[in-house]
């Protein structure tokens, strides 16, 4: 919980996994194949070296986004998978029969479920900020960056609703939650109340 983990598979292609993440792999003779069961990866393709290509490619249970000499990553989340393209090209084709397949290039993100492809739109320069262990916001919702903070950390993290709706902009800690949330209180008027190490909770700072 709480950390990010690398590894690098057999044909060299390296892998970040975002905490509470999953994968399979799946290589065969005749492809390359990753399973994301849940949470985020983000992939840089290894040129394959085999005498017959492979193609490699991301599944989850929306459907299969392949790799075109690529860096990118993937994100299972609010009932569809994300995906963005930070260098060379990314097919993304949903599960159900009949849907179209998009391409989507760097610089591009999108997300997809079993039945279509959203809207394309621009890859924000921080898309990949997890995989160094930040997080950053621009006028996010409080409530929201709790809840992603909350992901890398142990127990509950609770926002009152007095406070959800307040702005934040800056760069947190994914590493270091407690710093994040002594700085939320430190630029907010909100106080952090631990009531144990593991049950936490953000609400109005109480008048002076």
């Amino acid at each position: 919980m709480g950390e990010t983990r690398a590894i690098v598979l057999a044909d060299g292609t390296q892998v970040v996994l975002d905490t509470a993440s999953a994968i399979d792999v799946r290589y065969s003779a005749g492809e390359r194949r990753i399973v994301l069961r849940a949470g985020a990866i983000l992939v840089t393709s290894a040129h394959e070296t085999a005498p017959v290509y492979r193609a490699l490619l991301v599944e989850t249970p929306h459907g299969t986004a392949t790799a075109l000499g690529t860096r990118f990553s993937v994100r299972i989340e609010d009932g569809a998978s994300q995906v963005a393209v930070f260098q060379g090209a990314v097919a993304l084709r949903p599960s159900q029969d009949g849907a179209t397949p998009v391409r989507l290039q760097a610089g591009q993100r999108a997300g997809y479920t079993r039945h279509a492809v959203q809207a394309v739109t621009g890859v924000e320069d921080n898309a990949a900020a997890w995989t160094q262990g930040s997080l950053v916001a621009e006028r996010m919702r409080l409530d929201a960056l709790l809840a992603e903070l909350g992901r890398y950390r142990h127990g509950v993290l609770r926002c009152d609703a007095a406070v959800a709706g307040l702005r934040v902009t800056g760069v947190f800690s994914l590493r270091d939650t407690d710093r994040s949330l002594a700085n939320l209180a430190a630029s907010l008027p909100v106080q952090v109340r631990y009531r144990t190490r593991y049950w936490v909770g953000v609400g109005p700072r109480p008048a002076a």
